[in-house]
């Protein structure tokens, strides 16, 4: 969420500095900050499904090994 706050701050910087309008600086800045924050969403999501997994996995092989 801070991240796209950012992102969000960011992108209006720079449409303020091109010569953009108020206006169309805040639409676009506030679609790429929520682009951003999907993103982001779903790479976290991704990462702690690949950790957990691997540690469910990691897990089952020493009890399998400790049963041996």
């Amino acid at each position: 969420m801070i991240l796209a706050v950012a992102a969000f701050f960011v992108m209006a910087a720079v449409g303020i500095f091109s010569g953009l309008t108020p206006a169309t600086c805040c639409w676009r800045a506030f679609s790429g900050a929520v682009l951003f924050y999907i993103a982001v969403t779903i790479a976290a999501r991704s990462i702690l499904s690949i950790l957990i997994s691997s540690m469910v996995k990691s897990k089952m092989n020493k009890e399998t090994e400790d049963d041996l």
